[in-house]
Formats: structure tokens, sequence, C-alpha cells
């Protein structure tokens, strides 16, 4: 790998500390200030909502520049995030909706950048070996992250710990934007083509699309349920530090194992053993949420989900490769990143209309059911590439 690539993995690492410390009590913050489940899905609607507009903003920035200028950006508005996080304080339940808006235009600027930036300081060859490597070490962040900060916040009263955690999530984002200056990369010098950004014209990137959709019900969504399920069954934010400690170092494991035994000839296997270890993950909560429960999903999800995870990064930049259209790639992941805001946006409102026409948790067991199985659905479409090596064909539309 590069020198760039090195760069960019230590900013992923660094990144994912910093979120790792943060991102996970954000929406638990808000819980404790509001006590009402559905605020919190509609702050997150709203996060999903702002990203793919500040993915084109971005975009447009990126191509008149490069991937690094966005990446800066990106980084810089994190840090104002949580330099506002600090100043509201208590106050923050107020603006909460705001906040969900500088939060999804952050995610927009930084993941546009950080994508673009992944497919051009990789190759075909080593892209398989960049994820596991990004998925290994993200995963050692993820792991002394939240059992840290869950720490700092169960060692203080109030909501001193949470200021806390948040100033030196604050200060990392900080360095971070330094570290990015260090990246150099070639000047794309021309214009955003939005048609490109919004149009599938070829059959294999039309079925990466339609994997990401439905993988997009599922993703992060189920993160911030899961979180808050956790909280109020242990009563404890070290309880949610735990569960995160032991799924981000069986979760870093299992990057590993799928960077050394999964081969092009394996992928399909892959995906299959993905996407049904991870529907198994689901259906223990479905049939009761405890601890040991909650727990079990933990353990089975971490270490499933990367077999499927790395399969769909992988492809996704082999198809722009193989349709020979490098120098669309920045339009290639607004349309990605669309495609997933849209799957979560829609898993959203599902999740808002089933808060609000049942209660108790019959309607998230049945919200729990219908993402547990989109992975699979997302599985059946994901198998169809062809070889799954990324051969996209000129001319031929999808379906």
């Amino acid at each position: 790998m590069c020198k760039e690539s090195k760069i960019l993995l230590l900013i992923s690492a660094l990144f994912t500390f910093a979120i790792g410390l943060s991102g996970i009590f954000i929406n638990v913050f808000f819980w404790k200030q509001t006590n009402n489940f559905k605020v919190i899905v509609i702050y997150n609607l709203i996060h999903y909502i702002a990203t793919p507009i500040f993915f084109i903003v971005s975009g447009v920035i990126a191509k008149r520049k490069n991937g690094a200028w966005s990446l800066r950006i990106g980084l810089v508005i994190f840090a104002l995030f949580y330099a506002l996080i600090l100043l509201l304080g208590n106050k923050g339940n107020i603006y909460i909706y705001l906040l969900g808006f500088v939060y999804g235009m952050a995610t927009g600027f930084y993941w546009l950048a950080f994508n673009t930036l992944c497919f051009d300081f990789t190759s075909i060859n080593n892209r398989d070996t960049f994820n596991g490597f990004n998925g290994s070490c993200a995963g050692v962040a993820a792991a002394v992250a939240p059992i840290t900060s869950a720490y700092i916040i169960s060692t203080f009263k109030g909501m001193k710990g949470y200021n806390i955690v948040f100033a030196i999530t604050l200060l990392i984002f900080v360095i971070l934007v330094f570290i990015s200056m260090l990246l150099r990369c070639k000047s794309y010098g021309s214009r955003l083509d939005l048609k490109k950004s919004f149009k599938s014209d070829c059959r294999e990137w039309g079925i990466v699309r339609k994997t990401t959709v439905l993988w997009g019900f599922r993703d992060v969504t189920i993160v911030f349920v899961i979180n808050i399920l956790i909280l109020e069954t242990t009563k404890s934010e070290l309880s949610i530090g735990k569960f995160a400690l032991i799924g981000a170092l069986i979760s870093s494991a299992s990057y590993i194992l799928v960077q050394k035994l999964i081969k092009p000839r394996r992928r399909r296997l892959s995906i299959t053993i993905g996407t049904i270890g991870s529907f198994l993950a689901v259906t223990g909560l479905i049939l009761r949420i405890d601890n040991r429960m909650l727990l079990l999903y933990v353990v089975l999800d971490a270490l499933f989900l990367p077999f499927f995870i790395i399969q769909l990064s992988s492809s996704t930049f082999n198809v722009i490769d193989k349709a020979h259209e490098n120098d669309m790639r920045v339009e290639y992941m607004i349309n990605k990143d669309i495609a997933i805001n849209t799957g979560r946006i829609i898993s959203s409102i599902i999740l808002l209309i089933l808060l609000t026409t049942s209660e108790g948790l019959s309607s998230l067991k049945i919200y729990l059911a219908f993402i547990g199985l989109m992975p699979i659905i997302a599985a059946y479409f994901l198998r169809r590439l062809k070889g799954l090596d990324g051969s996209c064909q000129q001319g031929e539309k999808s379906s």
C-alpha cells in the first residue's frame, strides 16, 4: 500500500476512536434528557436526510479541488458539532434537530471524501487487503473507545462525564484536521455530473445500488436502537461500553479472519455466512430482550457481519474499476450514499410509524424482525454480481 493509504488508515482509526468515544453515547445523552424514543429517531432521521445533501456539496468541492479538501471540511464540522454539544450543555435537547442537521453535514463531507480517497489510494489487487486492515484497525479503536468513555461517564455524577468525553472527542478531531494536511492527492479539476450521481447506467452498478439500499435499512439504524435497549435493560452506561468492547474485539478478529480466508472464489460463501449470521443475531432479540439475548446479539453480529461488509465495500469499488469510469468515482460515491441513506430514511420512518401506532416492546420486536431480514435480501442481489469481481458491461441497463 502507498504512503497515502497508510495515512488514510491512521485517519480512519483515529476517526473511529473519536466516534467510538462519543458517537454511541450521543443518542444516550439525548435519551437521558428527553426520555422519548421518537425524538431520538427523528434526530437520526434528520441526520440521514442531511447526509446525502452534503455528500453532493462535498462532491462539488472534491471535483473542483480534490477529496482531501472535503475530508478536512468534514473533520472541521465534526469538531464544530462537539463544540456545540459542549456549549449547549443540558439545553441540547432544545436544539436536538439542529444538531442532527450539523452531524449529517459533517457525515456527508467526511464519508464522500473518505470513500473517494479509499478508491484513489487502492487498486483492484489490494482493495480487500486495505478493507481488511481498515476493518481490523477500526475494530481495535472501536474496542478501546466505548469502554473508556463508559468508564469516564460512570465515574462522574450527572452530565460531567459526558462533557469530559465530548471535550476529548473535540480535541481528537482538531488533531485529525492537522493529520489530514499530510495527504497529497491529485486535483480532479472537473465538474460534478449530477445526472451520473442519481442514475445507474450498467447492470452491475444497479445491483450494487439495490444491495446498498437494502443494507441501509439495517446499517447504523440498529445501533442506536440496541444501545438504548442495553441502557434500559442494565440501567448502566458502563454496560454499553462493555458490550461495545466485546463486539469490537470480536469484529476486529473477524475482519482479519475474512482477510486471510476469503479469496475471490469464496466471496459468495462469505456473503451467505455474513447475512445468515447477522439474521440469527437479531432473531434472539425478537424472542426475548434481556441481558443474555443482548450479549448474544453483540457477539453474533460482530462475528458474522464483516463477512458481508467487506464483500459489499470491495465490490462497490471494483464495479467502478471495471466500468473504466475512474474519473466518475465522486459521482459513484454520491450515488452509493443516496442509496444507503434512502434505506436508512425509509427504515427510520417505518420505526416512527410503529412507535406511534403501538406501545411497548412489541413495536421494536416487529421492527427488529423487519430489518433483520434486509441483509438476506441484500445478499440475494449482491451474489448476482458477475464473478463478484465488479465486472460491469457498458450499455447494459440496470433492471
